[in-house]
């Protein structure tokens, strides 16, 4: 039995040895990260081995009794331990680390004070293991421990979808069942382990899975900052970059109308007023223009004061489209009358009148059409376009 406890023994030191292995080779954690799984990986062997060494010195020759209260010291000092280096592991910031480390402290006092007094357990004359009067003290603890390493995990596993909580529940039933029998079935049943380094390889693959996650969130919440446009809230230049590739070979929707829309005079405002006021004008306009569009389409900044529209017209009209932008633009000179004289020029293309275009040559189209409004404001304010 013995030989059989040996070579389980060996499969999980080596488990642990090639999930340190794995955890050198992922390149997605911290050193910080790292070190944390490899302490738990290495209090694991540790303790597996004194575990081990135990009751290999069960018997053994008088001259390494010392040797073996040695080795049982270390045993009865690391094996609670094991439930706190998984939760510094996993995520060192939850409050029950606290507490963990509070009991292990008491447990080390009570193991070196067993020692000399044999309060937990103590090395007979024929050198023989046995547990000591107040050996009920050392499972309270390890049983408060995992308990503790329970709860830890479970607020952990806040941060997950319902179905990775079912997982890591999982993993850590595993474990407690392995421990569990071990304690239970005494003899050469020794599962302890076995069950530790199962559990450790499983939360790994979990914790991997996590991380994956939240890779994928910042992504994404980058991908939505890079979308939105910091003053105005509308699309930015990058996600209109993305509807020209997405949209690159024709035929566009029939009912698609691309506007462009610039703001007369903005310089002028900027010279005149100030850059802030400059900036409140085309956040209003950015507004109204929201307004206008409904839920018809999409609007994007594409420049100091210049926007793209791509307006739906299966259920809506270039004059409705017309009237509330007036009408949102015009309530905004009224609160502002110094820019009473400010307005936007509007360029518009319909996919129905170029089938075989492409959204940036339909862009373009407007684009022009945009510029002859601009010319034709400037031209009839007699004003100098570059103010």
């Amino acid at each position: 039995m013995f030989t059989y406890y040996s070579i389980i023994l060996f499969i999980s030191i080596m488990t642990m040895l090639i999930l340190s292995l794995l955890v050198h080779e992922n390149a997605r954690h911290t050193s910080k990260q790292k070190r944390a799984f490899y302490k738990t990986h290495f209090v694991i062997i540790i303790s597996a081995i004194m575990e081990w060494l135990g009751l290999l010195m069960n018997e053994a020759p008088s001259w390494t009794k010392y040797i073996h209260c040695l080795v049982k010291t270390i045993d009865y000092i690391l094996t609670p331990a094991i439930a706190y280096f998984f939760i510094n592991q996993v995520d060192s910031k939850l409050s029950v680390k606290k507490y963990m480390g509070i009991l292990e402290i008491i447990d080390i006092l009570i193991i070196l004070l067993s020692v000399p007094f044999g309060w937990v357990f103590y090395i007979d004359q024929n050198n023989v293991y046995r547990h000591g009067p107040f050996y009920i003290v050392y499972p309270i603890i390890y049983v408060l421990m995992m308990i503790l390493l329970i709860i830890g995990l479970l607020q952990y596993g806040r941060r997950f979808a319902s179905s990775n909580k079912k997982s890591l529940f999982a993993i850590m039933l595993l474990t407690l069942v392995g421990i569990i029998f071990q304690e239970t079935a005494g003899g050469f049943m020794r599962t302890g382990y076995l069950a530790l380094a199962m559990g450790s390889t499983l939360l790994f693959i979990h914790f991997e899975e996590f991380c994956q996650q939240e890779m994928d969130e910042d992504g994404k919440a980058k991908t939505i900052l890079l979308e939105k446009d910091a003053l105005t809230d509308l699309y930015s230049r990058y996600a209109y970059n993305e509807q020209l590739k997405k949209h690159s070979n024709p035929p566009l929707s029939s009912t698609l109308c691309v506007l462009l829309i610039d703001i007369n005079g903005l310089k002028m405002v900027n010279d005149t007023k100030g850059h802030e006021k400059g900036d409140e004008l085309i956040c209003e306009t950015a507004h109204a223009i929201r307004k206008a569009i409904q839920s018809y389409g999409h609007v994007y900044r594409t420049g100091g004061d210049e926007f793209v529209v791509l307006l739906d017209l299966s259920s809506y009209t270039i004059k409705e489209f017309y009237d509330i932008l007036k009408r949102e633009f015009y309530a905004y000179k009224i609160k502002a009358i110094e820019l009473s004289e400010i307005n936007v020029a509007i360029g518009k293309a319909y996919a129905k009148d170029y089938p075989d275009f492409t959204l940036e040559q339909l862009v373009e189209v407007a684009d022009r059409d945009m510029y002859k409004d601009k010319a034709n404001y400037y031209r009839n304010k007699r004003h100098d376009r570059r103010k």
